[in-house]
């Protein structure tokens, strides 16, 4: 696994707790946590992907925002997922989320973290089965 920067202990300790592999990508100055096999909920046409995060330069006080999917996620029920963008990372084609925190779920620093921020993307891809 690649570690070109380094995590926070916090956020090791979480990730191995939560059982995921990562690998910390640095590209075109932006860094990116990558979760090769990244569980994706019943409901989608994979059930394993891999996620992508970008991680701020000036995180954690500032948010993590957005998820990344490769391959792309689409609805078994064939209902279209709004708000999807392509973004290349990695040399692979990733499916940008454009999901972010609001004024009723704001980033606490301090308290947020990587693994806070992927609970946060659980819960959207939960909401876009649920419509």
């Amino acid at each position: 696994m690649r570690r070109a920067f380094q995590l926070a202990e916090e956020d090791e300790e979480c990730l191995t707790a939560r059982g995921l592999a990562w690998e910390a990508v640095t590209e075109n100055g932006a860094k990116w946590l990558v979760f090769p096999e990244y569980p994706i909920i019943e409901g989608y046409n994979h059930r394993t992907v891999s996620a992508a995060l970008r991680i701020p330069p000036s995180y954690p006080d500032d948010q993590i925002d957005m998820i990344y999917f490769s391959p792309a996620l689409a609805l078994q029920s064939g209902r279209p997922i709004a708000n999807l963008t392509t973004l290349v990372l990695d040399g692979k084609q990733y499916q940008q989320w454009s999901r972010h925190r609001t004024s009723a779920n704001p980033w606490r620093p301090g308290l947020d973290n990587v693994c806070t921020h992927l609970l946060q993307a659980d819960s959207w891809l939960g909401k876009e089965v649920k419509k």
